[in-house]
């Protein structure tokens, strides 16, 4: 029997008329906190990802379901093309750039350049360039740089000091070029597919790829009549339409829409973990490929076959995974379990996107930064990847010229300290980081289970079967206190009106059983005929008992039914989970980066270039922190904005990108000289302050989410 105070009506499978709000969500706050949930604020409780992808799971076949696997063949062709071109394309961008520099600057000209990285100001280098592309003066190249074909390696005469400060100048003002045309289009564009999907948008990104490598081949075509300029219009517009952090966003927000917040973690490593799996294999077959064919030619073709097919792919392959692109029944189904509230929230944060012109998108994704009492855990987060990112990139650029100068490293013992760095990451990504996770999530279940053990050790046989107070110390979940009351108001009316007419709808509440139920009415009213009721008397004292008339499915649906107790212990389970998730997460980015700082310092004390391997191994294990940031940033918004953050996010990863070069270049360039270690130590201090920020983060603000940018 049902009252005004709403005992939850659980069904036994989710369908469209059975869905059911959930009342946890994903960042419920992992402390738990004493005051008794409202009715409003359970209606508010809802973990959107968990309901659509069991909507999903349910309704759709295996081929038109979204699905973060749909994204492994795409990592793996992505991955492993892009490792390939990364072992030829540096060496193949500083052939160019000395080829240029010899053409305008001979060995006999008394007028070559002197700039050097390390005493020249912005503004000199700056000016250089300029004046270096606005003079064209004739010259006869060296023996190993003449003739039509363009060498795909830097020659001998590359290795002089000028001409090495000239071609480091060059990649680093494209570098800083393709940041900043970054920061001004990431955000708009990743803030468009929460409204048009996440497919499109990797599609954009293909389409960027195939105009960075139709400048390549131009370059290596046509480079003495039109190549220096394209450098930076390659560099530009790779930056306008969003570039590699684009794609990593889009990627990470569509596996995010479609995961369970409790599984989004190990998912994320699960995508990093494939995409160093390529870069593990692509750089051998590269250089392999490259130096068989003395070219850089067919490693582009190649290239562009990749791109043609991972955009075939995404257009007639992968389903959409936004819920707004699904079809109508899905689209009705979701609107119904996650409550009005929620769709209303997802409305407005596509409606605030809508009539924005792009420059204004910048502005609009640093306002998520804006401090408002209920985002400081995102804010932490965010400064976490701005640091992390100024350090990794520093470390990039100086790693190379660092090995060089200490221990005389070639590109043989470069490569072999980045392939061990490469496996050591995946195999903490694929191994060590799920085995983490499922001995946690183990040790969780042994714990509650041990509590909830505990209660029942010494209850006695005769326990009174109708208690069901909650002062035992099993957890508390928010439909306890609804359970409570329901039950004590049952049972009062059980024991004070024992012969009453109504004797059989209460007895509706301790089975859902419809055969044992009319079984007790009919032996009840052999026993008193005065209890024995119609069916119509019944349905009509129900009806005005209650607000809403009590049939056949509410019966078999009730909280006392068997299987309604277990579709509420499963989904207690799940938020658990959830709950569990974000306090591993936060203790895995903690240790993710105290690893982090401690193998800087090692870089610096290393005397060794194999204890220095060593300590790269190392420093390789701090992966693990990756997907556990990326999970808990997204955590802290609703699905409808999963796009927009990650693009915020980015944009300060890519103001991090623009200045890691004029920062960590700096110090290693003031320094060089006399500790050329100091540039670790540095990295070694951002990354401590990572460490510091990490346990400022509060886990019961995680029960909150940021509200719109």
């Amino acid at each position: 029997m049902t009252d005004n105070s709403g005992r939850p009506n659980i069904p036994h499978d989710a369908s469209e008329d059975t869905l059911w709000n959930v009342d946890q969500r994903e960042d419920s706050p992992l402390l738990s906190n004493d005051t008794p949930p409202t009715s409003s604020d359970t209606e508010d409780e809802v973990d959107p990802t968990t309901i659509y992808a069991q909507i999903l799971k349910d309704n759709l076949p295996w081929y038109k379901r979204p699905s973060p696997y749909w994204l492994f063949p795409l990592y793996g062709i992505v991955s492993i093309t892009g490792g390939m071109l990364t072992s030829s394309l540096g060496q193949f961008e500083t052939a160019l750039l000395c080829r240029e520099y010899l053409n305008r600057y001979p060995p006999s000209n008394s007028t070559m350049m002197t700039l050097t990285v390390a005493a020249a100001t912005a503004t000199e280098l700056t000016s250089g360039l300029l004046s270096t592309m606005a003079d064209s003066p004739s010259a006869t190249l060296p023996p190993s740089m003449t003739g039509d074909k363009i060498p795909y390696r830097p020659g001998e005469e590359c290795k002089a000091a000028n001409i090495q400060a000239f071609v480091a100048l060059a990649l680093g003002v494209m570098q800083v070029l393709g940041a900043i045309f970054g920061m001004l289009s990431v955000g708009y564009w990743a803030s468009l597919s929460d409204k048009h999907g996440r497919i499109r948008l990797m599609l954009l990104g293909a389409f960027s790829s195939l105009i960075m490598l139709t400048c390549l081949v131009i370059m290596g075509k046509w480079w003495d009549q039109v190549g220096f300029p394209l450098v930076y219009i390659m560099a530009i517009i790779g930056g306008l339409l969003g570039g590699i952090g684009l794609n990593s966003a889009m990627t990470f927000a569509y596996a995010a829409d479609c995961t369970p917040s409790s599984e989004r973690s190990l998912m994320f490593s699960r995508l990093f973990g494939g995409l160093f799996l390529g870069l593990a294999i692509g750089p051998f077959l590269g250089g392999v490929l490259t130096t068989a064919a003395d070219s850089i030619m067919p490693l582009l073709a190649i290239c562009y076959i990749g791109t043609f097919i991972s955009g075939a792919y995404l257009a007639f392959v992968v389903p959409e995974s936004l819920p707004s692109k699904q079809s109508a029944h899905i689209q009705r189904l979701y609107e119904q379990a996650i409550g009005p509230k929620a769709m209303q929230a997802a409305e407005s944060s596509k409606k605030s996107q809508e009539n924005v012109p792009w420059y204004s998108h910048l502005f609009r994704s640093l306002q998520f930064f804006k401090p408002n009492g209920h985002n400081t855990n995102f804010i932490i987060l965010s400064a976490i990847s701005f640091l992390q990112t100024l350090a990794l990139n520093g470390t990039f650029s100086v790693l190379v010229l660092y090995t060089f100068k200490v221990f005389d490293w070639t590109v043989y013992e470069v490569g072999v300290m980045s392939s061990l760095g490469a496996s050591v990451r995946l195999v903490s990504l694929l191994v060590f980081l799920p085995i983490m996770v499922y001995s946690f999530h183990k040790w969780n279940d042994r714990k509650r289970q041990a509590q909830a053990s505990q209660p029942h050790a010494h209850e006695g046989p005769n326990k009174d079967p109708f208690n069901t107070s909650s002062s035992s110390s099993t957890p508390h979940h928010p439909w306890a206190d609804r359970l409570d009351h329901n039950d004590a108001d049952t049972n009062n009316r059980i024991y004070k009106n024992i012969n009453g007419p109504l004797i059989g709808e209460a007895a509706l509440n301790l089975s859902g059983d419809e055969a044992s139920f009319h079984e007790r009415r009919r032996r009840q009213s052999d026993i008193d005929p005065a209890a024995t009721l119609t069916a119509k008397q019944v349905k009509n004292n129900n009806y005005s008992s209650t607000t809403s008339p009590t049939n056949t499915t509410s019966r078999k649906q009730s909280v006392g039914s068997t299987d309604s107790q277990t579709s509420q212990q499963e989904q207690r389970k799940k938020s658990e989970k959830a709950r569990d998730g974000l306090k591993l997460d936060t203790w895995v980015i903690r240790l993710g980066f105290i690893i982090n700082s401690t193998t800087y310092i090692g870089y610096g004390i290393a005397n060794d270039g194999r204890v220095f391997t060593v300590w790269s191994a190392l420093h390789a294990l701090s992966i693990i922190a990756a997907p556990s940031l990326k999970s808990l940033i997204t955590s802290q918004v609703e699905p409808s904005q999963f796009g927009a953050v990650l693009g915020a996010v980015q944009v300060l990863d890519s103001m991090s990108g623009a200045l890691s070069p004029l920062v960590i270049s700096w110090v290693y360039a003031a320094t060089v000289g006399t500790r050329p270690e100091f540039v670790w130590y540095t990295c070694a201090g951002l990354t401590g302050i990572c460490v510091v920020l990490s346990f400022m983060i509060r886990q019961r603000q995680f029960g909150r989410r940021t509200s719109n940018a």
